[in-house]
C-alpha cells in the first residue's frame, strides 16, 4: 500500500512539477489545417506559382493561425522557407515576400504569430492571446506558469508551421530555411536553436536574443523577480537556445537599434557554435538597409539550392599604437572564389552617447598585399572612448562586418 501510495504521489508530482521545456513536446507536432480560404495561380510559366491562404489549429490553447503559403505550380522538390513577420506585423505584410521567393523556386509560408502579430488586424487568427493586455507584458509575464507567455503560442506556431511545410510532398526536408524582422528574427534564432539540425539555413534581421544583456527590454527583464526571471531567459530567451543551432546563420544587425542593442547582439553570436557570420547595418535604426533583401537572396541561394557564393568575412587582424599616438589597425579580408572587395573600412562612433543618437563615421583601409588591409585612428580620436567595427562589402553589394570593438584610453 505504502509503494502504490509513494508512486502515486511522485506521479502527481511530475505533472504538477512547473519545470520542464513546455516546447518540447511540440517538436512533431504538424497542425491540422482547419479550413482553406482561397487557392489561386499567380503568373504564367515557369515563374507560375500557386498561392494558398488558409487557417490551421495550433496545440498550444486551441488557437487558429491564419498561414499564407505559395509554392511553385511545376512539379518537382523545391528548398522551403519559413518568414517570419515582426511585432505588430501580420502575414499579410510579409505575403509578397513568400510570393516572390515561390517565383524564384521555393516552397514558402508565413503566418498571423499569435502573441506577436497584431490582434486588431488579423481576423482570420484567434485564441487566447487576443484577451490579454495590450504592450509586452503577456510575452514576459509567466508568474501564473510558462503558458502565460504568448510567445508560447508564438512559437510552438512556429514549429507546427516549420513541421507543417516539412510534410509537403514538393518540399526537400533537407534543406529548409529561416529567416524574420524584429521578432520574426527573434523568432528566426530561437527557432533555429530548438529545431537544430533540421534546419539547414538562418537568417536573422535584426532580432537576437540575451535582451538582459542590452536590448528595449532590459529593465523590464531586470524588474521580474529572480525566479521568473531565471525561468523566462531559461526558455524563452533565444540566446539559450543559440548554442543548439546546427545552421549556418546570419545576423543583420542595425548599429542604432531602438530594440536590440549590440551588447545582445554580440552575446547571441557568441553563443553559437555554429558556422555563423554578420553585419552591423550602419546609422540605421531597426530598418533594413537597401541591399539586406538582395543579401537573403543570395544567402538563401547559396545554402538551400547550391547557387552562388557565400558570404565573405571581415576581422581585425591587429592593433598597434604608432610613435605620435595614432593606432594603426589591419584588417583581414576572406571573399569566396571569384567574388571581389568593392570597399573596406572601419566604423565608429563615440561611445559617450546612447546607440540610437550616435553617428557611425567611416574610414576607409587601404589594400596592402594579400587580403590585408590597413588604416589608421588619429590620435585626438583615440583621446575619446570609441566602439568601432570593420566592415566589407563585395560586388555582389553583400556586406558582413567584425565583431564590435570597445576602445577606452589609457
Amino acid at each position: 500500500m505504502s509503494v502504490v501510495f509513494f508512486m502515486l504521489c511522485a506521479s502527481l508530482f511530475v505533472l504538477a512539477k512547473p519545470n520542464g521545456d513546455p516546447f518540447e513536446a511540440y517538436l512533431y507536432s504538424t497542425p491540422k489545417i482547419k479550413e482553406v480560404l482561397s487557392e489561386k495561380q499567380k503568373g504564367s510559366g515557369v515563374s507560375a506559382i500557386i498561392i494558398k491562404k488558409f487557417i490551421f489549429t495550433s496545440a498550444v490553447n486551441g488557437n487558429s493561425v491564419y498561414a499564407i503559403m505559395a509554392q511553385p505550380q511545376q512539379e518537382g522538390k523545391y528548398p522551403a522557407l519559413l518568414i517570419l513577420h515582426g511585432g505588430g506585423s501580420k502575414a499579410e505584410d510579409v505575403a509578397h515576400h513568400v510570393e516572390e521567393y515561390a517565383q524564384r523556386g521555393y516552397v514558402a509560408i508565413c503566418f498571423d504569430m499569435p502573441g506577436i502579430c497584431n490582434a486588431q488586424k488579423t481576423p482570420h487568427s484567434d485564441g487566447l492571446w487576443k484577451s490579454q493586455p495590450e504592450g509586452e507584458g503577456p510575452r514576459f509575464e509567466i508568474s501564473e506558469g510558462l503558458q502565460h507567455s504568448t510567445l508560447l503560442d508564438a512559437e510552438v506556431a512556429g514549429i507546427e508551421v516549420f513541421n507543417l511545410i516539412s510534410s509537403q510532398a514538393n518540399v526537400d526536408t533537407k534543406k529548409i530555411g529561416i529567416t524574420g524582422f524584429s521578432w520574426g528574427g527573434y523568432s528566426t534564432t530561437f527557432l533555429s536553436g530548438i529545431l537544430g539540425k533540421r534546419v539547414k539555413a538562418a537568417y536573422s534581421v535584426f532580432g537576437c536574443g540575451y535582451y538582459e544583456k542590452g536590448s528595449f527590454w532590459s529593465k523590464l527583464i531586470a524588474d521580474l523577480p529572480d525566479a521568473i526571471r531565471a525561468s523566462w531567459l531559461e526558455y524563452f530567451d533565444a540566446g539559450r537556445r543559440a548554442s543548439e543551432m546546427k545552421a549556418p546563420y546570419f545576423l543583420e544587425a542595425s548599429s542604432n537599434d531602438t530594440f536590440f542593442w549590440p551588447e545582445a547582439v554580440s552575446a547571441t553570436l557568441a553563443a553559437i557554435r555554429a558556422e555563423k557570420n554578420h553585419v552591423w547595418d550602419p546609422n540605421f535604426n531597426h530598418k533594413q538597409m537597401p541591399a539586406g533583401p538582395t543579401m537573403q537572396k543570395i544567402y538563401f541561394d547559396y545554402y538551400l539550392k547550391g547557387i552562388g557564393r557565400p558570404f565573405g568575412s571581415i576581422r581585425i587582424a591587429r592593433e598597434k599604437v604608432q610613435a605620435d599616438g595614432s593606432k594603426e589597425i589591419t584588417l583581414l579580408v576572406n571573399m569566396p572564389k571569384n567574388i571581389s572587395v568593392a570597399s573596406v573600412m572601419l566604423y565608429y562612433s563615440e561611445s559617450t552617447k546612447s546607440w540610437q543618437d550616435r553617428t557611425w563615421i567611416p574610414i576607409t583601409a587601404v589594400a596592402q598585399s594579400g587580403n590585408y588591409y590597413t588604416l589608421t585612428i588619429p590620435p585626438d580620436l583615440l583621446k575619446k572612448p570609441l566602439d568601432y567595427y570593420a566592415y566589407v562589402v563585395d560586388n555582389r553589394t553583400v556586406a558582413v562586418a567584425s565583431d564590435m570593438v570597445q576602445y577606452k584610453p589609457q
